[in-house]
């Protein structure tokens, strides 16, 4: 997927580690925004970068399954992986045994069986990262990865998408370590993703979480930066796109990325030839929604009970939003109080947010129109 109109975020991190190198203060990073931004891709943008730097990093995420793996055992999973790589680029420090100690012992204490910890050919580090309280176990290995990292010339990075879905005692466990390294002015930092309610979830956590973050809200394209991410991958294959059938799609797509991507996919797959004509464009949209309609859209419909798809229904009235919360109750014939635990768990599933008090909105764009289009066949 062609990266654009993300340049300010980008070099947000870029400053980010140059300052951490060269022993200066830095905020960790939350992007928040509404699904098909593009948040995902651009975290991942900013891991490799990380990562091309020599950087320890994690990948994460945080997910509602029934089957949720514990926060501990997937930061201990996922580290284990860029430990290694660390063993094997010929530091033999005490900083960097301490660290792997700590990781060794953090890990154990999330899978005894040692299986966190494979490669990892050293003793636990006792009273480091051992005590079973996330909070405690996660700034110490903060701290000790951020002390090994400088022997490294690097920093440690945690990535977590869909942040909105970790509990509030693993944010506050995430916003303490985040703390404590930057008391020390250490090399530890996250760099989070997640729905437009993440930044009230972090301050619900921890009450000092705001001087921990940089906030960035990553929103719609701006035309220019959306018309590059529909045309230059079709550039690079030497196809042009008529001005016309750009519209159409750009049009469609209110520029998110991910429907860009998806008209766009749908658009270059109906096409006969170059240029792209506007009824190539035309027929790809359709293509296109149809898609949105199986798979982005429906998956988090059928996510919703009986009750919470009638709420959502409610909301749709409005379109994309936001509903006042009286509102949706009068439409169903229900007191505010009534519907809150419905609401929450909405809120909870990451269908919808609460963008101010009283109000409530959806965190897809596009669904109450895919609401509608779902009610009209049944």
């Amino acid at each position: 997927m062609e990266l654009a109109g993300r340049d300010m975020e980008i070099e947000a991190f870029d400053v980010l580690r140059d300052r951490a190198v060269a022993g200066r203060p830095a905020q960790s990073i939350v992007l928040y925004g509404l699904r098909g931004v593009g948040k995902t891709v651009l975290l991942n943008e900013l891991a490799d970068r990380a990562i091309a730097d020599g950087w320890i990093t994690a990948r994460i995420e945080a997910d509602l399954s029934g089957e949720r793996t514990p926060f501990r055992n997937q930061v201990a999973q996922s580290l284990n992986t860029a430990l290694r790589h660390a063993q094997g680029r010929g530091v033999r420090s005490g900083r960097l045994r301490r660290a792997l100690s700590t990781f060794k012992a953090f890990s154990l204490t999330a899978s005894p069986d040692g299986s966190l910890a494979v490669g990892i050919e050293l003793d636990p580090e006792g009273g480091r990262g051992d005590t079973g309280s996330l909070p405690a176990d996660l700034t110490d290995l903060a701290i000790d990865l951020a002390d090994a990292a400088i022997d490294l010339d690097a920093g440690v990075a945690l990535f977590i998408d869909e942040m909105q879905h970790l509990s509030l005692d693993e944010l506050a466990a995430v916003c303490q370590a985040c703390h404590e390294a930057s008391q020390r002015n250490l090399r530890f930092f996250v760099v989070g993703a997640g729905l437009p309610n993440l930044p009230g979830l972090l301050a619900e956590a921890k009450s000092y979480s705001e001087r921990l973050f940089t906030y960035l809200l990553i929103d719609r394209l701006d035309p220019d930066a959306a018309r590059a991410a529909l045309t230059r991958p079709a550039d690079d294959e030497g196809v042009e796109w008529a001005d016309d059938a750009a519209a159409v799609v750009l049009d469609a797509a209110r520029g998110y990325p991910y429907f860009i991507q998806q008209y766009g996919q749908t658009t270059w797959n109906a096409a006969a030839g170059s240029p792209i004509t506007a009824v190539d464009a035309a027929e790809g949209v359709r293509g296109g929604r149809v898609l949105l309609d199986r798979g982005f859209f429906r998956a988090r419909w059928e996510r919703a009970t009986k009750s919470e798809r009638d709420y959502l229904a409610a909301m749709a009235l409005d379109g994309d939003g936001p509903s006042a919360t009286g509102e949706v109750a009068s439409r169903l014939g229900r007191k505010i109080t009534a519907l809150g635990p419905t609401r929450a768990k909405l809120i909870a599933k990451g269908l919808v947010y609460s963008p101010d008090h009283g109000w409530i909105a959806f965190s897809v764009p596009g669904m109450a129109d895919f609401i509608r289009r779902e009610l009209e066949q049944s």
